[in-house]
């Protein structure tokens, strides 16, 4: 799974910018004292104009979501923007700024890969310390900018394995209220059969007891005519109540509200924001279909959460001539051929098992998934 930006949360890009400002203090208020390769160089404003393009570079890598080589090659020249500045002068606070970077490496690779990047970093600055610095403890000096990095990346990490948890919830919790509306979708069968017995009962006992009195009336002359009519007119008048009692209660139970329970399940998510445009009293006809369409719905959730990075999720749930169409579109980033995992796979399966399809594919800014069901 593709994983989410570190310091691109809002309080991560403030603490690093603080960073940079703190760095900058010391190159910007006085005179500094360079290195023996800094000697050669108009050192002053080479560092500071190297301070600034850090800043630039920083900024510039808060923008690109999704984006994963460039990301990872922005994390690479602040690395080498900070070893260049330790490397240009003397007792100066510039190993610091490889936080910055770590952070980043934290969020965007694997365990090994990471540890190689920490190690590697860490022993460039280890060997320009010693050969630049003239420092009388250099070790002592590398081990501490370590530790900071070690804290940050420690500090990703868990962030990353508390969003997946609660990504994970969200989805678990979205599953729930999917089968929570099934179940209340097959209470509503169970009432409609209640129902349609008690219509049998009821009007059929009624419909019985008009007939009889009806033929009576044709048949005996001695009958009370006025007692007989009114008789059958109550039969008729009750029979005219249950009726409509009936209807409205099938009316009530006539298929799953979809809309409602897109609702309940989009709510969990903290992101993306879902946008939900539903006509009005659509409902599907059966518990297959209903199950379909909020099963897509979960999947094509569940997807702009963990692997598009999405912000904003925009659901659409229409009729178009005799199907019945659930749409999907994501802000979320990520580029290439989009190939289909067991989620979309399954989706599509169970979609053609029910007479419907399935497309989907990147647009520009996002991703695009469309599920179609004969209605």
């Amino acid at each position: 799974m593709p994983r989410q930006p570190s310091y691109g949360h809002p309080l991560a890009a403030l603490a690093g910018l603080i960073a940079w400002a703190a760095v900058g203090l010391e190159l910007w208020s006085g005179p500094i004292v360079a290195t023996r390769i800094g000697a050669t160089l108009p050192v002053l404003g080479l560092v500071r104009g190297l301070h600034l393009a850090f800043a630039l570079v920083f900024a510039l890598s808060l923008t690109l979501r999704g984006r994963l080589a460039a990301r990872l090659a922005s994390a690479a020249m602040l690395v080498g923007a900070a070893l260049l500045l330790v490397a240009l002068y003397r007792y100066n606070s510039a190993a610091a700024l490889l936080v910055i970077p770590m952070l980043e490496f934290a969020g965007l690779l694997g365990p090994r890969t990471l540890a190689l990047a920490y190690l590697a970093t860490n022993a460039l600055l280890l060997a320009i310390v010693v050969a630049f610095r003239q420092m009388d403890f250099p070790l002592t000096y590398v081990g501490l900018q370590m530790g900071f990095q070690l804290l940050a990346i420690l500090l990703v990490r868990s962030a990353q394995r508390t969003e997946r948890a609660r990504s994970a919830l969200a989805a678990t919790h979205a599953e729930l209220l999917a089968t929570r509306g099934l179940l209340a979708e097959v209470a509503r069968g169970q009432e409609r059969l209640r129902l349609s017995r008690e219509l049998h009962d009821v009007a059929g006992h009624k419909l019985t007891a008009l007939r009889l009195n009806l033929a009576a009336l044709t048949h005996n002359k001695h009958l009370d005519t006025g007692e007989a009519v009114a008789l059958c007119t109550r039969l008729t008048e009750e029979l005219l109540d249950d009726l409509r009692s009936v209807v409205h209660q099938l009316r009530l139970h006539d298929g799953l509200d979809l809309g409602a329970t897109l609702q309940r399940m989009a709510a969990p998510f903290p992101r993306p924001r879902v946008r939900l445009d539903i006509v009005a009293d659509l409902r599907v006809a059966t518990l297959e279909q209903a199950e379909v369409l909020l099963r897509a719905f979960r999947e094509g959730l569940t997807n702009a959460a963990r692997h598009g990075d999405a912000r904003e999720l925009r659901v659409s749930l229409r009729r178009e001539g005799d199907d019945i169409v659930l749409d999907l579109k994501d802000d979320g980033g990520g580029y290439g051929e989009v190939r289909a995992g067991n989620g979309l796979a399954g989706m599509r399966e169970r979609l053609r098992a029910s007479g419907g399809e399935l497309h989907f594919g990147r647009i520009h800014g996002g991703f695009h998934l469309q599920a179609r069901l004969p209605a």
